[in-house]
């Protein structure tokens, strides 16, 4: 079924949503599950923040990252789930976009963060973009503000539309 899924995760709980949902298929499909938190690229040579002060903020951000994703893998071993951690720098989409292509991953599975159209036509949204790009299956989790926000069930919705 599935041999491997990517989950891109940022240390948010937003992000978080998306991790019951992948260990429940990686367990039923015996997939390996990669986990990846992207830390933001050095900003270079850049003279006012000073090279080895930017040099050891990033050293932390890449330690930081692998000490989180270290937590969520220690959980997905405690269900038999094996998980392999990723830690690239750079832009996340094109990292994700990098990930799945190199790891040649069966699907993505993110979480949206369910912003308005405003935000998304200005900000843009990394899921989106991951979205439109990838010619791979990308599982999206909805933020519980959304779920909670629905006043329809879809069973109504199917109940009208049946009558």
């Amino acid at each position: 079924m599935f041999k491997k899924i990517l989950l891109p995760l940022d240390g948010s709980a937003l992000a978080e949503r998306a991790i019951d949902p992948v260990e429940m298929m990686a367990s039923a499909s015996g997939a390996e599950v990669l986990l990846l938190r992207i830390v933001p690229a050095p900003l270079g040579k850049s003279p006012e923040a000073g090279q080895a002060e930017e040099s050891k903020a990033f050293t932390e951000s890449v330690t930081r990252a692998k000490a989180y994703l270290e937590k969520v893998a220690a959980r997905f071993a405690g269900k038999s789930v094996k998980s392999r951690i990723l830690v690239p720098s750079g832009e996340p989409y094109v990292e994700i976009l990098r990930a799945a292509h190199n790891e040649d991953v069966d699907f993505i599975a993110m979480t949206t963060h369910g912003g308005t159209a405003l935000e998304r036509a200005l900000l843009g949204s990394t899921a989106e973009k991951v979205v439109y790009t990838t010619k791979r299956p990308v599982f999206l989790v909805k933020p519980e503000k959304i779920h909670t926000a629905r006043h329809i069930d879809e069973g109504e919705i199917y109940a009208r539309a049946v009558k």
